[in-house]
Order: structure tokens, then C-alpha cells, then sequence
């Protein structure tokens, strides 16, 4: 197995970049618009991620042997050797911190980004076999990208209210702001954060149940099996709030919205996402799956709408037209002038 392989096995390749892709929307919705700070923070929380999530693999290898679905993984066979993955942890936080402390304005989102591998790494995983309120925790490690996007657009400034000021450290004071121009700024990514925040709640609650035979046989504790019922009113309580957010939230911190089609757009999404969560409450054995399944789908097309909806299409082409429309106008109301021979 090649070295890339392994680091995208291990770092559970295709989830970390569909977290990297959070980030990189919370860039573009918060007004980034360099092309290369946009590759290097996609780079750079990648790496971060993959190494949280070799770490995450290496942690648990005696548990992953007692899972079905986890038993293959090349730790547990021994395909990969642990000193292999402990150095991939080392490098890949390494390199990926450094990029975005190089590229990203300030250190702001190289410092959000270790605190979620910190948070990802020595807080949530540990957890798991503690309490089941690590899913809780688990779903504030979902809303830490979209910020590291969004100060990313700010060149470093991350809003914070004047109340929690005094718990940033010493060294990021330079780069927090607690002004009313800094919320307006990277407000948008504060509503893809919480929008992270609440889709984690759904989408674990359905793959807990689904896998909670393997998750108790390998001690973990997981609100699925322990209080199925609560579990699944959770995920519906959860997407109701991800509807109000994305239909509400815009208007709430002044983010122009292009109505024609946002809002039905928005309806739709988060209407689905709803009745998938009600049928996984009514029959979560038949449809766990199915709205574990659905939570990615309405995640990518909520996060293709954020980023649309900040272009503006619509607006620009209404503009587009307006203007060529008032040339063609200008232009006829010029009366042919007929040239005279210049009189000497």
C-alpha cells in the first residue's frame, strides 16, 4: 500500500474532504475571493482533518476490532503500521497548520483548526465510551470549519461578542473583534457554522442507530441504543431548527437574499430533511438509513444554495440586461449627425 493510500484510508479520505468542503463554502460566503487562499485553506484544513481522523483510527484500534464495519481497517489487519499512521498524524497537522498560518492573513485559522483537532481528537473521541453526550461534543467540532473559512475572507478576524472577549488567548487578541462590522462580515459563515452544528445531530443520531449493535459491542456509549426514542426526536427537533436557520437566518443578519428562488429552494430542502427525520422517529429500524443517507444530500444542496445565493445570479443578470438595455436606448436617441466638408 502506497503512502497515499494510506493517508487516505486512514484519514477517512472522503469525509474529511466533505469537511474541508465546509470551510472553503464559509471562504466564499463570507466574501473571500483570492483563488489562492481559497486552495491553500482547502489544503491545509485537509491535512488538518486527515491527521484528526488517523488519530481518531489509531486511538481505537482495539475497538475497531469488535465492529463489523471497522474491522478491515488496515490498523486492525496491520496493513498499516502504527508507527506509520503516528507519523502521518505528525506531518499532516504539521504541514496543514503551517499553510494556513502562512496564507490565511493571520493565525486565526491555523489556531481554530488545531483546537478542532484538539477538540476532535482528545475531547470527542475519548468520549465516546465515557458519555453519550459526546455527540454533542462531536457536533461542535462539525462548526469550527465554516469559521476557519470565514476568517480566512476576513483576513483574520474573527467576531466575538464583548461577553467572551476575555476567554480568547493572549495571542489571538490581536485578531478578534467584538464590533458590529466584524459580525456583518463574517456573519454568513457564523450561519454555516450553526448550521454544521445542528446537521451533525440528524445525520449521527440515524448512522448510531443503524450501526448500534457494532457501537455496543464495542463499548461505546450512544444515545441510539441507550434511548432510541429520544435520539430520534432529537434528530427531528434539530432539522426543524436547520429549517428556521436557513430560511430565517439570512434575513436575521442582514445576508441580501435572492427570494425567487432561495426560499423555495430552502422550503424544499429542509421540508425533506424534515420528513426524514419524522420517519426515521416512526420506524427507525426501516429508515435509519434512509435519512442518514439524505442528511448528505441536503447538506451539499444547502451548501451549493449558500454559495450561490452570495453570488447573486439573478441580481447580476437583472443588471446585465438593464445596462445593455440602456445602451441600446442611448444609442437611438443619438441623431444621425451628417458629416460637412471642413470649411478652410
Amino acid at each position: 500500500m502506497s503512502l497515499y493510500e494510506a493517508a487516505h484510508i486512514l484519514g477517512k479520505g472522503k469525509l474529511s474532504a466533505f469537511v474541508t468542503a465546509t470551510a472553503t463554502a464559509g471562504y466564499i460566503i463570507a466574501g473571500g475571493t483570492s483563488p489562492f487562499v481559497a486552495v491553500a485553506l482547502t489544503a491545509g484544513t485537509y491535512l488538518q482533518s486527515l491527521s484528526a481522523c488517523t488519530a481518531n483510527q489509531l486511538i481505537e484500534v482495539k475497538y475497531d476490532r469488535l465492529m463489523k464495519r471497522t474491522a478491515r481497517r488496515p490498523l486492525v489487519t496491520g496493513q498499516i503500521a502504527k508507527s506509520t499512521a503516528a507519523a502521518l498524524i505528525v506531518s499532516e497537522l504539521t504541514v496543514g497548520t503551517a499553510i494556513l498560518a502562512a496564507t490565511c492573513g493571520a493565525p486565526t485559522a491555523a489556531a481554530l483548526g488545531v483546537l478542532n483537532w484538539l477538540m476532535y481528537v482528545a475531547m470527542y473521541t475519548p468520549l465516546k465510551r465515557v458519555s453519550a453526550t459526546n455527540t454533542w461534543w462531536g457536533a461542535l467540532v462539525g462548526g469550527i470549519p465554516p469559521l476557519m473559512g470565514g476568517v480566512a475572507a476576513t483576513a483574520g478576524i474573527l467576531y466575538v461578542p464583548a461577553s467572551c472577549a476575555s476567554l480568547v488567548p493572549a495571542v489571538l487578541t490581536p485578531y478578534v473583534s467584538t464590533s458590529a462590522a466584524a459580525l456583518a462580515a463574517i456573519g454568513p459563515a457564523y450561519l454555516l457554522a450553526a448550521l454544521m452544528l445542528a446537521w451533525q445531530i440528524p445525520h449521527f443520531m440515524a448512522l448510531s442507530f443503524h450501526c448500534r449493535r457494532d457501537y455496543e459491542n464495542a463499548g461505546f456509549k450512544m444515545l441510539a441504543f441507550k434511548h432510541p426514542v429520544r435520539a430520534s426526536s432529537y434528530a427531528i427537533l434539530l432539522s426543524v431548527i436547520m429549517g428556521a436557520m436557513m430560511i430565517g437566518g439570512p434575513t436575521l443578519i442582514g445576508w441580501p437574499v435572492e427570494a425567487m428562488w432561495y426560499y423555495p429552494g430552502a422550503v424544499a430542502a429542509n421540508g425533506l430533511m424534515i420528513y426524514k427525520s419524522v420517519r426515521f422517529h416512526q420506524d427507525p429500524i426501516r429508515c435509519c438509513r434512509s435519512c442518514f443517507v439524505f442528511s448528505y444530500m441536503y447538506l451539499a444542496v444547502m451548501l451549493a444554495m449558500l454559495c450561490l445565493n452570495h453570488v447573486q445570479p439573478v441580481t447580476k443578470a437583472v443588471a446585465a440586461i438593464e445596462y445593455l438595455m440602456g445602451e441600446e436606448t442611448a444609442a437611438a436617441t443619438i441623431p444621425d449627425q451628417k458629416k460637412t466638408p471642413t470649411q478652410v
